[in-house]
């Protein structure tokens, strides 16, 4: 079958798209992915070692001083509710034309279209092919079910719930539905009257969260499929472990891994590189631990060597987590669910929007303690809540049984197989 997917973001929301590519492609689909990146970086490797087609690959702003500027904007957001409104309008809406252009032409070459779920040009191009269309959901939060509540919100019970998410709608209405619908005139289609008629296909949405992490209500439809994390295979990124890391790792005791994934290279001032990355070393100094920090340490200057901290830039998670006793990073979905997966309990820093709720949803598992916010942490705080979570022997039991339920989950192969399924049960 022929397959277009279609993605749009950061690291975040590129790499499950990836890895479900490849995994399509294995199964013997003719997939093409389109990207539309925050970052420059070569996708073509990932394409041609997992055996999918990548065009186009554009780029959500014109250069990385652009870029700069968007992150240091969206940074100086505090309220999660405003991130939204500045992601979608400031970030999404610039890049509407060009995507429902990329969207129209997979639509015109592919019998079946996957897309991030908030990419409405290529719901609205599927809509007017008459193509089947398949979203993605990165984050479970804000599918509504009477049994939880919005993202942030306290839980009401099954009867009040429902109200709490028909005010998250009204609001996430008026940030989304605007651009949709003037889309949609445009193109001589009906608006839209919810949210949920973007994010959610009614034929089938991929939810690319382990059900560790995501119990499917009662109330969902069968449309919301848990299919599990989308990681990227370990082909995907062939990377061997240098020796300096290896004998820093034999060394002494299991350190910790401190990085703010894709929130560390949002600065284009060296300066907040440095401060960034003097905030992670101070913390591991705080907790008198061994430790691995990552930062883009090209742009550091003035912070002196320390030899119980190990220096290192972008490498795959999943093949040095598995080596330290906890993980502090930002809550991102995908760091996230590597070191849940790496069985190792997490001290979260939280900066912008969904963070939030990753940090909320560790917390009820048991294997975080109280979310940290990046706008107000010190180095002296998170080194507290890494000695915290580095004597709790509990937290360290929950971390390693959540780690052994995620190693045995496939997200990607479960996804392929429902994609199986819908394919056969699609007209001819």
């Amino acid at each position: 079958m022929k397959i277009g997917i279609q993605t749009w973001g950061s690291d975040g929301d590129i790499n499950p798209f990836i890895a479900l590519a490849g995994g399509l492609a294995a199964q013997g689909h003719e997939v093409t992915l389109a990207i539309t990146a925050a970052e420059r970086k070569d996708y073509g490797r990932y394409a041609q070692r997992l055996g999918f087609a990548l065009k186009p690959v554009a780029y959500i702003t014109p250069d990385d001083a652009a870029t700069g500027q968007i992150a240091e904007n969206l940074w100086k957001i505090a309220s999660p509710l405003a991130q939204v409104r500045f992601i979608f309008q400031d970030m999404f809406e610039p890049n509407v034309a060009a995507l429902y252009a990329t969207a129209q032409t997979l639509c015109a070459e592919n019998e079946l279209l996957i897309g991030h779920f908030v990419l409405h040009p290529l719901h609205l191009a599927a809509e007017r092919a008459g193509r089947p269309y398949v979203t993605v959901s990165l984050n479970h939060g804000a599918i509504p079910s009477r049994f939880v509540p919005p993202p942030m919100l306290p839980n009401l019970g099954p009867w009040l719930n429902p109200l709490l998410w028909m005010l998250a709608e009204r609001l996430l209405k008026r940030i989304m539905l605007p651009s949709v619908n003037q889309l949609r005139r445009q193109e001589g289609r009906p608006p839209l009257r919810s949210c949920r008629q973007v994010v959610e296909s009614p034929l089938c949405n991929l939810i690319a969260v382990s059900p560790a992490l995501c119990a499917k209500p009662a109330d969902w439809g069968g449309n919301q499929q848990v299919c599990g994390f989308f990681a990227l295979p370990d082909n995907a990124r062939p990377w061997a472990m240098p020796d300096s890391l290896r004998q820093f790792l034999d060394a002494g005791e299991p350190p910790v891994y401190l990085t703010f994934g894709s929130m560390s290279g949002i600065e284009r001032d060296p300066g907040l590189i440095s401060q960034t990355t003097r905030l992670l070393v101070d913390a591991a100094q705080a907790a008198g631990c061994r430790a691995i920090v990552q930062a883009r340490w090209d742009s550091v200057a003035d912070i002196a060597e320390d030899p119980n901290i190990y220096r290192i830039g972008p490498v795959p998670h999943s093949q040095v987590f598995p080596h330290c006793a906890a993980v502090v990073h930002h809550g991102g979905a995908g760091t996230t669910q590597t070191a849940s997966g790496a069985g190792k309990p997490q001290v979260i820093v939280a900066h912008i929007a969904d963070q939030y709720f990753w940090a909320d949803a560790l917390k009820r598992l048991g294997v975080a303690g109280r979310r940290l916010d990046r706008r107000s942490v010190s180095g002296a705080s998170i080194g507290l809540a890494i000695r915290r979570t580095l004597a709790s022997p509990t937290m360290a039991l929950r971390a390693a049984s959540l780690g052994r339920q995620l190693a045995a989950e496939d997200g990607v192969a479960n996804a392929a197989a429902i994609i199986a399924r819908l394919a056969c049960d699609l007209p001819q």
